[in-house]
């Protein structure tokens, strides 16, 4: 696993730093986002194990791709359009974290991808796609937590921040695409 690269400069190098084979990822957040994107009020959060970078922040979400360039890529600067909206082709993860922070996706992506930019990303390549799913199983499943892994995710521990989840992204779409 790579040491986390902070995404604002992945940005800027326009996504070369990574590489295009298969693999899994993990993105981390400042510890504040806890408190921020509300984990601490539906979870316990020293029953929580949480990797941890060396700068302190914390792993909030676990990712596997057939093109780690692309699917970071796609996460932190795909374009949001109304379509995407309807279709579901937005990202699951970006989707979350605008429903998450209330931003409204028809201002452009100038407020998520600012906040995208402080965030930080590492992973781990693979020779397979197949590879890269039995880790991605793994984690899920292993020591590790991921608060904001909506599919997949059957951690006791975890479950009223899930359904917390669904049901903010479930109004965000009625607020945005329902009208």
């Amino acid at each position: 696993m790579t040491q986390p690269q902070l995404l604002s400069i992945l940005r800027n190098h326009k996504w070369s730093n990574l590489p295009t084979s298969p693999g899994v990822y993990w993105w981390y957040f400042p510890h504040t986002a806890l408190d921020h994107l509300r984990i601490a009020e539906f979870c316990d959060v020293k029953k929580l194990r949480l990797r941890t970078a060396p700068d302190g922040k914390v792993c909030l979400y676990h990712g596997l791709a057939k093109s780690l360039a692309q699917r970071v890529e796609w996460h932190a600067a795909q374009k949001l359009t109304l379509s995407c909206l309807q279709t579901g082709f937005l990202s699951t993860f970006r989707f979350t974290l605008l429903a998450l922070n209330g931003f409204d996706y028809s201002e452009g992506e100038e407020k998520i991808d600012e906040y995208f930019d402080a965030l930080s990303v590492s992973w781990r390549s693979t020779t397979t796609r197949e590879e890269a799913e039995s880790i991605e199983c793994s984690e899920l499943n292993g020591e590790y937590y991921y608060p904001l892994n909506i599919q997949a995710n059957r951690r006791p521990e975890l479950l009223a921040y899930i359904r917390h989840l669904k049901v903010l992204r479930s109004a965000y779409k009625k607020r945005y695409i329902n009208q």
